[in-house]
């Protein structure tokens, strides 16, 4: 695959809207010519193969910016524009407030209702196997939001999407609090992840539209790391606030958040352009992309964002705490202990690895840290096979942590970074869609080969998935993040 060239603007920045709605670049300017009458004998000729130009350049992987072209006087005079979006930087008082603490306020406000969960299911007296579908509820909603979301975000544009999500996100909460049978509260937990993948969906896609390259890699890890950040101090705030009030009000707080963080996205976040069909792109035969436009040629990257969510997927999903408290006998305050630790390492090296992707690049930083994870993990194995002390366990794990954050938010910015204009939602959808697949059966395989062949096999199967990730970011996939 050839390099892909970035352009520090923003990548629709040159990108126009037209009355109908259109969003304009070099796909839309073909379309256009393809429509308007012909000079010649041959303008019907020359409108078919506009038009096959338009498919051509639609189904690349665009990095840069539609490239300028001339328009009819006419046509120029009587278009309208509108003024350009500014560049967001990711140290403004716009980006803090509009992408970092409604993150952060949202994040603390799905930990705060983490201890009350299973309380609540608990009182509907039911066992521990559908008790647990309260938690696989809310990961099955995000992961089915995925695709209807981005095409959502294309049709109706970023911000309705961004305000909609939260006001979703509160009006659940408030329901799940009032809750009075089980598959009511299944149904809402539901419908809670579906809307927490509305707003990061949005917010990848406006992070996408609007930042340079030297911009995004800071804005995407930090988002997360504010993610995170909040789901850690989360689980604390929610006990005392579900001991002082009753196991329902959490989830009342949570709602309260939701809706706080509203404030800056209605303030602050700019509305962008979104994409209708115009007549003139049906005259010339272009449509949007098709799923199979935008994978294809993409293959590469959605194969990074596959096999890195499966690396990462059993120590997101806390079967190395599980691991640990069944080969080491550590009780819940030893777990918490080593959670916390990794929590307070990770989390200032995703913030670090965030400035190292603007600085030196994607690949510079997420080779290293995947290689770290593909060598940590080995180790790992190494410890389960010969039955090595916990020391050697802490101490490999948290090594291990460590590498794993060099690679936090990089999977997010390397999407970002080639989502193509003319279908960025559709693009950024299928791309989660795949990391929460990949994430989600990976701890599945992880208990079958623990089960079956011992707990080697299930550290080797982390360390295949992180060399094949990495082997896929020598080798096939070009530096995304070039100025």
């Amino acid at each position: 695959m050839a390099s892909i060239d970035r352009d520090p603007q923003p990548r629709d920045a040159e990108a126009h809207v037209e009355g109908d709605g259109t969003e304009q670049g070099e796909p839309a300017a073909a379309a256009r010519n393809a429509a308007m009458p012909g000079t010649t004998a041959n303008a019907g000729n020359e409108a078919q193969r506009a038009a096959s130009a338009t498919r051509r350049t639609a189904e690349m992987p665009r990095a840069s910016e539609p490239s300028m072209r001339a328009e009819p006087a006419g046509e120029a005079a009587n278009r309208h524009t509108p003024s350009q979006p500014v560049e967001s930087q990711a140290l403004s008082w716009e980006t803090i407030f509009s992408t970092y603490v409604p993150a952060m306020l949202l994040a603390l406000g799905v930990g705060m209702a983490l201890p009350a969960i299973p309380i609540l299911a608990r009182s509907f007296d039911v066992g521990f196997g559908l008790a647990s579908f309260v938690v696989t509820a809310f990961l099955i909603g995000g992961a089915v939001g995925t695709i209807p979301t981005g095409w959502l975000i294309d049709r109706f544009g970023r911000r309705p999407i961004l305000i909609s999500g939260p006001i979703i996100t509160a009006l659940v909460a408030l329901l799940v609090a009032r809750s009075t049978s089980f598959p009511e509260l299944l149904v809402y937990r539901f419908l809670d992840g579906w809307a927490a993948q509305m707003w990061l969906l949005a917010r990848l896609a406006s992070i996408s539209h609007r930042a340079g390259a030297g911009q995004r890699g800071r804005q995407v890890s930090w988002m997360y790391g504010m993610d995170n950040l909040g789901r850690l101090s989360g689980p604390l705030v929610g006990g005392f606030v579900a001991a002082a009030f009753g196991p329902r009000s959490p989830f009342i707080a949570y709602a309260l958040l939701a809706g706080v963080s509203l404030i800056p996205t209605i303030l602050l976040a700019p509305d962008v352009p979104r994409r209708v069909a115009s007549g003139s792109q049906h005259a010339a035969g272009a449509a949007s992309l098709t799923i199979r436009q935008i994978v294809l040629p993409r293959l590469p990257f959605f194969g990074v964002a596959f096999f890195s969510a499966v690396a990462r997927g059993p120590i997101f999903a806390d079967m190395l705490h599980l691991y640990a408290a069944f080969t080491y006998n550590l009780d819940a305050r030893g777990i918490g202990f080593l959670a916390t630790g990794a929590s307070v390492l990770g989390l200032p090296i995703s913030f670090l690895a965030g400035w190292m992707m603007d600085r030196f690049g994607r690949k510079a930083t997420m080779v290293p840290g995947f290689i770290g994870v593909t060598i940590m993990m080995l180790l790992l194995a190494v410890t389960a096979v010969f039955h090595l002390s916990l020391a050697w366990y802490v101490t490999l794990f948290l090594a291990g942590v460590a590498a794993q954050s060099m690679t936090g938010g990089s999977i997010q910015t390397i999407g970002a970074d080639v989502a193509p204009a003319e279908a960025r939602g559709m693009f950024l959808g299928l791309w989660r869609f795949t990391g929460q697949v990949g994430q989600t059966t990976s701890p599945i395989v992880f208990a079958f080969l623990a089960s079956t062949l011992g707990y080697g096999s299930s550290f080797v199967f982390i360390a295949a998935a992180a060399a094949t990730t990495a082997t896929l970011l020598i080798t096939r996939v070009p530096e995304t993040g070039k100025r």
